[in-house]
């Protein structure tokens, strides 16, 4: 971010003139503004698509529920909306452009811009539209914009106007006085271009009652159920808006103005949820709230209402949420899962007390501690629950990210995303306000992360190391990783969610063992790598390129065991609705399964052109860790039986080793 885009000296700030309230939603400019005037007058809503992102969001089909309840605050007030979401469609900036192009009636483009990174994104869209239809009028909203909005206008010209905060009323308001051609002046929260003057109107005030709003359109969610990813679908809900606490890498400050939490109440949310089971026939639900659980009485009893509600109405469903460490309660979190919980998400953070102080989390490592404990005393699957996990700030010292891997890796619940995980600096963010007090500058493109600089060139020389890796090992060695994970979260949600009769639990049990395995290769390989960096700083003070070069060659076998557990993982999930599990009797042959030691051990045995490959495993084998398991992957000779076979029976009698520590095949 550039940090010369400051234009205080051109700021206007447009009071509330004459006693003037907010306009109700819908208001219109004009007495004169007739349903036949709104006839030929569309607006557009754009979700930007962040193409750098493409491999992380591949597995996610998600929806935007900014572009739901802007669509429907729009229809319930007549106008005619169409939607792009181009990170569910992976349109790209210009793919987007044509789309609005292409209908003349279009003239009120909104951009939400959920995060930072989409900027760019929304920039290139502006820039397509405004040269072809220069009369058409491009508003931006969402976090960043709010925060920056100065910034925002004289970065880029294409923009019209900029909404600031929550975007229900606004652009209502602001579709009809473009519709009727009037002033903006008199709109709440909006920053505009008028006479070759930047305009900034007052605040509007926060939404009060979230009751009052309509239900979001759902167009990206019948999206995704009719383009054959249905099995991945989750419905978006918000239960509340807001976040009481003060974390200074947080950014979701900015567009409220204020650390209150706003609520629905219980019998909106599940009123929600039943229309989208009675519309869709879908049950399954993701909480997209910023904290689900406030630590106060009023919180607490609210998630109790919550369970109660779900309970007396008798409605079916499973859903995610997300949560501090400090608000993971051993009575809630059992009522939750009662009620529906099945995925669950812990803003734990750090492992290192000074890293949680310096960053004002409100939390200790204890806390953190504490917060697993609870979860495997409740519990909640290993696989159900994740972790934010932020590795990297611009002050860390390497014993700080010692402490840092220490943790995570000995919780148990270690994924490859929170090993790299690097502090994003946001506009407006305290911790934006501490980088620039202590004189550092971004150099980067405005809108872009800052690239800073670390205070301990330790930390920069394992950071830089360590993301040039997995820039390279994304680029070069998990294609077929992504593709196996992909078909096999297709073959389990189809199975458990969209069909009559579900897969044979042994199936399941072999299929979720093989895909652990998986993880836990792919997983091994960022343990090496990071060990080694780690190493090589605390003994070289940097990483020499000659160290890098070495650590790629030893890394090889551990790619080669990757791309083949990838590969024969990929072909289980494809091919696990032909599998048939043997009856007694009957002999394995390719393309089935059965159970062995008394039904103590399954087998697979799956199809293959070149290979006789499949699975042996101990029939419902878990560990402390997410991806411990007790599965090999064997061959199959002509007698019909396993060449390997004795690894596994060594395993079985000692019940605390996993396959994953013995010998690949």
């Amino acid at each position: 971010m550039n940090n010369n885009h400051d234009n205080k000296s051109r700021l206007r700030e447009l009071p509330i003139l004459n006693g003037a309230r907010q306009s109700s939603a819908g208001a219109s400019p004009t007495e004169g503004q007739t349903a036949k005037q709104l006839k030929n007058f569309k607006v557009a809503l754009v979700h930007p698509y962040l193409k750098e992102a493409k491999t992380k969001n591949r597995l996610k089909f998600r929806e935007s529920l900014a572009l739901g309840y802007l669509t429907a605050a729009l229809e319930a007030n007549d106008f005619n909306v169409v939607t792009v979401n181009a990170e569910l469609r992976s349109l790209d900036s210009e793919e987007v452009a044509q789309i609005l192009l292409s209908d003349p009636d279009i003239r009120l483009v909104g951009i939400s811009a959920k995060s930072q990174r989409t900027y760019s994104a929304a920039k290139q869209i502006a820039a397509f539209v405004k040269r072809e239809r220069p009369e058409a009028h491009i508003t931006i909203g969402g976090v960043f914009p709010t925060a920056a909005d100065m910034q925002v206008m004289d970065d880029c010209p294409h923009f019209d106007s900029i909404v600031r905060g929550e975007g229900e009323a606004a652009i209502v308001e602001l579709a009809s006085h473009v519709a009727a051609g009037a002033d903006l002046d008199d709109l709440l929260g909006l920053t505009f271009r008028k006479d070759n003057q930047v305009v900034r109107t007052a605040n509007r005030p926060r939404i009060a009652d979230l009751d009052s709003l309509q239900f979001p359109a759902r167009r990206d969610l019948e999206f995704i159920l009719n383009s054959g990813t249905e099995a991945l679908a989750s419905a978006y809900l918000v239960a509340s808006r807001g976040c009481y606490a003060a974390c200074t890498f947080c950014s979701i400050h900015q567009i409220y103005g204020d650390h209150l939490v706003k609520r629905r109440s219980p019998e909106s949310i599940v009123d929600e949820m039943e229309h989208i089971i009675e519309r869709f026939g879908l049950r399954r639900f993701s909480f997209v709230d910023d904290l689900f659980i406030t630590p106060s009485p009023n919180g607490i009893r609210w998630v109790e209402d919550f369970c109660k509600v779900i309970e007396k109405r008798g409605v079916d469903v499973s859903f995610y949420a997300e949560m501090r460490a400090d608000t993971v309660d051993p009575k809630l979190i059992r009522e939750l899962r009662k009620a529906g919980l099945h995925r669950i998400f812990i803003g734990m953070e750090a492992g290192s007390d000074s890293v949680l102080k310096r960053w004002d989390k409100g939390t200790t490592v204890a806390e953190n501690d504490r917060a697993v404990g609870i979860l495997r005393e409740t519990g909640m699957p290993s696989h159900a629950i994740n972790f934010g996990y932020i590795m990297f700030d611009p002050e860390m010292t390497l014993d700080e990210l010692k402490q840092q891997y220490r943790w995570v890796r000995n919780t148990g619940y270690c994924t490859v995303q929170h090993l790299q995980n690097k502090m994003n600096i946001y506009w407006g963010t305290p911790h934006h306000a501490r980088m620039l007090a202590q004189g550092r500058t971004d150099t980067s493109l405005f809108g872009e992360r800052w690239n800073y600089e670390f205070d301990d060139p330790r930390v920069g020389a394992v950071e830089g190391a360590f993301r040039r890796f997995h820039l390279r090992f994304q680029d070069e060695c998990v294609e077929e990783y992504v593709q196996a994970n992909e078909t096999f979260r297709l073959a389990i949600k189809v199975h458990h969610d969209f069909t009559d009769k579900e897969l044979s639990p042994l199936l399941i049990d072999l299929l979720s063992q093989a895909q652990r395995r998986t993880d836990q290769a792919n997983r091994d390989a960022y343990y090496f790598v990071l060990d080694t960096l780690l190493s090589c700083a605390e003994q070289h003070g940097s990483v020499p390129p000659e160290i890098v070069e070495r650590m790629w060659n030893d890394l090889a076998p551990l790619v080669q065991q990757l791309d083949r557990d990838s590969r024969y993982l990929h072909a289980f999930a494809r091919e696990i609705s032909q599998i048939r599990v043997l009856g007694e009797g009957e002999s394995p042959a390719p393309g089935t399964a059965w159970t062995e030691e008394n039904g103590r051990i399954g087998c697979v045995w799956l199809k293959s052109d070149d290979e006789d490959l499949g699975y042996r495993a101990i029939i419902g084998a878990t560990g402390y860790d997410r991806y411990d398991h007790k599965c090999e992957l064997v061959t199959f000779d002509s007698s019909k039986q396993p060449i390997n076979a004795p690894t596994l029976r060594e395993v079985f009698e000692n019940n605390h080793a996993t396959l994953s520590r013995c010998t690949y095949l």
